[in-house]
């Protein structure tokens, strides 16, 4: 296999996290770095042994040093960065969301079938070996007919209103961050919903700090979803189903381990022992649909990532919630007083 050689733009934390990782990837090579900033960027090369240090964004998307590149910046940044990288033939994988909003996320996924480049969401959840396991478990009718979902991302955020999940212009607030995983997890089995309903606590940054999410199906499923910044929660998944249940342990995003429940109480439980937070799987799976020149992974399509991101714009409607440049009826700027009437509809929201 040809080793594909990755950059990574961004050095907060998740370029660590993914970095630190790196080295359980099967065939790869971390190669380059890109920061805005020449103290971290030469920081986070040295700390990595990542050959190559750039200081602007595009000097990093434009070498012919890199094949894939991976970007790790504040989710306001993902459209213009995945366009440029597309338009310069590098395969992408863009941390969750893709973009902020479905229309940006479809243009991106226009332009990368137009332009024959790979692209792909970072929902590195997908390939953790757990999950993998719940799918298989699920498909081979283990619990009978699964038909509810229970699941949580809560932990305590930053106070710092300047801090970029505080920050509105950054994208900020619980859902897009950590709202996104619970969605994605009740997608994966149930596709995209047909009701959602929601109950959201938006702070005095007005981001969202709190949500509690129901979607349904017409097939008759139902998900109880939830997502915080300033809760403490054991962060577990439940799978019920008509013989039984999946729970997959703390933190399930993550996790190393999950059981299933007979209907009579009987317990199996599986555990998988991979080092690291396991990013190394989603960079396996780009490395391997590059080595069969696949566009999209069939494991997260651009279907599942754009009904994903469908799915958290309904929500945010719902609450009112607009990220600069987008508005109730498209995604162009608002003018003040349309700002005023959002703030005023949903100030009983206020915490």
């Amino acid at each position: 296999m040809k080793k594909v050689r990755w950059g990574i733009i961004g050095t907060g934390q998740i370029a660590h996290l993914f970095a630190s990782d790196f080295c359980h990837v099967k065939a790869g090579e971390l190669r380059a770095v890109a920061s805005r900033n020449k103290v971290s960027a030469d920081a986070f090369s040295a700390e990595f042994d990542i050959e190559l240090a750039f200081f602007d964004y595009f000097s990093l998307i434009n070498s012919n040093e890199v094949d894939a590149i991976y970007i790790a910046t504040p989710h306001v940044y993902h459209y213009d960065l995945t366009k440029a990288c597309i338009l310069a033939g590098k395969a992408v994988l863009c941390e969750k969301p893709f973009t902020i909003n479905e229309s940006q996320s479809k243009e991106l996924y226009d332009l990368a079938l137009e332009h024959n480049v790979f692209v792909m969401e970072a929902m590195w959840t997908r390939f953790n070996p757990v999950i993998e396991q719940v799918v298989e478990w699920v498909e081979e009718g283990e619990i009978g007919t699964l038909n509810s979902i229970q699941a949580s991302f809560n932990f305590i955020g930053p106070t710092d209103p300047n801090h970029r999940l505080m920050n509105l212009e950054l994208g900020g607030g619980a859902l897009l961050d950590i709202g996104i995983y619970p969605v994605f997890l009740a997608q994966l089995f149930f596709g995209k919903p047909d009701f959602v309903q929601n109950q959201a606590v938006i702070g005095d940054t007005d981001v969202d700090l709190f949500e509690q999410i129901l979607l349904g199906w017409e097939s008759g499923q139902l998900a109880s979803l939830d997502a915080s910044l300033i809760s403490c929660n054991p962060n577990r998944a439940t799978l019920s189903g008509s013989e039984g249940y999946i729970e997959i342990d703390s933190e399930w995003f993550k996790a190393k381990s999950c059981r299933i429940v007979g209907a009579d109480n009987s317990e199996r439980a599986i555990e998988f022992d991979f080092p690291g937070n396991g990013y190394q799987f989603e960079v396996d799976e780009v490395n391997r649909c590059l080595e069969e020149g696949l566009l999209q992974s069939p494991n997260h399509s651009w279907k599942d990532s754009l009904e994903l991101i469908a799915t958290l714009d309904e929500i945010r409607q719902d609450i009112g919630l607009y990220y600069p440049g987008e508005t109730a009826e498209g995604h162009h700027h608002h003018d003040e007083e349309d700002l005023h009437e959002h703030h005023h509809e949903h100030s009983h929201h206020k915490h």
